[in-house]
């Protein structure tokens, strides 16, 4: 029994001021006198921890250097002015606290759910109705719905997070820069929108600009976000007075001088450094088994903060992005979109495909291997080793992607790298895509369009960051769920995922009766279908609807590639593995990680997403046929069918069932 009394607690070895300094980013300016301050630490007594560590036998989770590294994440892009904290205006710093979505606005107003009652989920998001408008953007790329609980403490909160960060740049003050922090992104029926009232909002912050045509020639929506009004019955107040009114312009040149300009120049800097957050957290949790329980919970939440913080630079980009895309698009018209150029890192999967199926055809032992029925990596690694290693070599930089890989309870790559070999065996039948076709860009217009690949590349490295630290966690995680199985606490080890990250410090009461409830509320939402954009309220979709008949039409935004046909194939994350060579891949939405299937697939079409989303970012760059924002695709269109699709106009004719 260890009895009560005064502990010292530290973490193991000694720091130097310069070692401090140096992992803060932080000068050493050397004073002639001694600071107080100073004087008080030199004269602190030396705290002799052994007690702790023989007594009690506590281990502290992290050790010196490491509580200091942990230290710079938090004061990253801040700076003290006398006793003030101030952001660099450049730099994206990390955002701590959240506003609740459940609180009434500072006028009063109570946010309403939106959906029917019994077809709200746990996780949904109350909404002002005086910002009533949203859509079901690209955001559901990689976190399709309904999403689990730990996904929602994630990916949502991160994105959360992206929305503060955005408030907090453009600052149009009031209600309406509470609401851009509160509910940028919003859950309905544990499913993300984006909030279209408040993007008004935002693109009225853009000087010299309509809001409609920012938000149009941002590149990030589709025109199914015209089919609602922007505004419902009830609008917050906004200034009239002609003298106010320019006084908001001068404002907003200012605003957006400073984010276009400041962010721009900071933003390799904030990439460069998230590269390096997320390359820490590898190192760290490398030896998952070896942790012990207070350690991988510590990187537990690390890994947390990564994926949020990584959602803050996306939010940046967003920013970044949508203004070079208007001036682009505003120098040399609204379809124009700057190629990405080479180093685009979301297109790894698709070139990780293309060389590998390379080394296949150049290789007959491989072929005639990857031919046969059944598992195949152990029989390669046996008779081809060079091409066993070729695969492990893509899976140690495309592992962590996978279809719907921000959902925690998503199986990856290097989950499965079987699903990656069945996929370069699918692609060596393919014919070679097209050749994409570049856009012309003025001379004029040129570095304007270079800023936007540079952006445009920016954003993906951040996006395929955020990826890696979700897989990271994702391990993590299922290690924790492991042991909680071991010991009685829960069933599986997959239960963990719907538990919130917060709630695993301290599990909640009767964790196995939370986790049996929120695994039947998921299997109730996946019945539970809003519509694709809805105002103030909305109603469950029907999943079934009328299919076309031959020669019928739909029409979406085409991305690239000119006239295709093929057989439809419906695909789901779960059913990737059933798409063949030649048929045209239908779904609903499409993340990053579907890109390595559209090498062997005749063309993409996509219910949601716009022209700058991720996956149709990389059919551009290589040429694959795609249409995006194809109202009711999935429902539309009958599986099997044979259908022409033209990535140019986008439209998609039925020919024959």
């Amino acid at each position: 029994e260890i009895g009560s009394g005064a502990v010292n607690l530290a973490a193991s070895g000694e720091l130097t001021f310069r070692r401090v300094a140096a992992a803060l980013g932080r000068p050493v300016v050397r004073l002639g006198v001694e600071l107080a301050e100073l004087q008080l630490v030199r004269g602190a007594a030396f705290m002799d921890t052994a007690r702790l560590r023989e007594q009690w036998g506590f281990r502290p989770a992290w050790n010196s250097g490491e509580c200091v590294e942990d230290f710079a994440l938090a004061v990253r892009g801040r700076v003290t002015v006398g006793k003030r904290v101030v952001s660099l205006p450049w730099r994206m710093a990390t955002i701590g606290d959240l506003p609740s979505v459940d609180a009434p606005s500072e006028d009063g107003v109570k946010p309403e759910r939106a959906g029917p009652a019994g077809d709200n989920g746990e996780f949904d998001t109350p909404i002002d109705p005086r910002f009533p408008t949203f859509l079901a953007t690209n955001l559901s790329e990689a976190l399709p719905g309904p999403f689990s609980p730990a996904s929602a403490s994630v990916t949502v909160r991160g994105l959360r997070a992206g929305g503060v960060a955005i408030a907090e740049r453009l600052r149009p003050g009031g209600i309406i820069q509470r609401e851009i922090a509160m509910r940028t992104v919003a859950v309905f029926a544990h499913r993300l929108y984006g909030a279209i009232t408040s993007a008004h909002y935002m693109a009225e912050t853009v000087p010299f600009a309509k809001p409609a045509t920012i938000v149009s020639n941002s590149g990030f929506f589709g025109p199914s976000m015209a089919s609602l009004p922007i505004f419902g019955d009830q609008r917050p107040r906004t200034e009239t007075g002609r003298i106010r009114k320019q006084l908001r312009t001068v404002r907003n040149i200012g605003v957006f001088g400073v984010n276009l300009i400041g962010l721009s120049a900071g933003s390799s800097r904030d990439t460069d450094e998230f590269v390096a957050d997320v390359d820490r957290l590898e190192r760290l949790g490398d030896d998952v088994a070896g942790l012990d329980d207070r350690r991988l919970l510590s990187l537990i939440t690390l890994a947390r903060d990564d994926v949020v913080h990584g959602w803050v630079l996306a939010s940046a980009s967003f920013m970044l992005c949508a203004a070079f895309n208007v001036l682009l698009r505003g120098l040399c018209g609204r379809d124009t979109a700057a190629p990405a150029g080479p180093e685009l890192v979301s297109a790894r999967s698709v070139e990780a495909m293309q060389r590998l199926v390379l080394a296949a055809q150049r290789d007959p032992k491989v072929t005639a291997l990857l031919a046969e029925p059944g598992d195949r990596l152990g029989k390669l690694a046996v008779e081809a080793p060079k091409f066993h290693a070729a695969v492990l070599a893509e899976l140690a930089l495309i592992g962590h992607r996978g279809p719907a890989e921000l959902e925690m309870r998503s199986i990856s790559y290097a989950d499965d790298p079987e699903l990656l070999v069945r996929m370069v065996t699918r692609a060596m039948s393919a014919p070679p895509a097209p050749q994409p076709r570049r856009p012309r860009i003025p001379l004029h217009a040129k570095p304007i369009a270079q800023l936007a690949a540079r952006q445009l590349r920016d954003r993906e490295v951040r996006r395929d960051k955020v990826v890696r630290a979700n897989w990271v966690l994702r391990n993590l995680m299922r290690e924790y769920g492991r042991r909680l199985v071991e010991a009685g606490t829960l069933d599986t080890a997959d239960d963990v995922f719907y538990l919130l990250v917060d709630e695993l410090d301290a599990l909640p009461a009767d964790v196995g009766a939370l986790v049996t409830r929120r695994r039947a509320e998921q299997r109730r939402l996946v019945a539970v279908v809003p519509p694709t954009v809805f105002s103030g309220s909305w109603q469950p979709t029907e999943t079934t609807s009328a299919a076309l008949a031959s020669g019928e039409t739909l029409r979406g935004v085409g991305v690239c590639g000119g006239k295709v046909r093929g057989r439809v194939r419906i695909v789901r994350p779960e059913t990737i593995d059933d798409l063949q060579p030649g048929e045209i891949l239908v779904a609903e939405v499409t993340d990053v990680g579907y890109t390595a299937a559209f090498c062997y697939a005749a063309a993409v079409v996509t219910e949601l997403g716009g022209p700058m989303s991720h996956a149709a970012v990389v059919a551009r760059e290589f040429g694959f046929p795609c249409v995006v924002d194809v109202q009711g695709a999935t429902k539309s269109l009958p599986p099997g069918a044979l259908i022409e699709v033209d990535g140019a106009t986008g439209e998609i004719r039925l020919l024959e069932l």
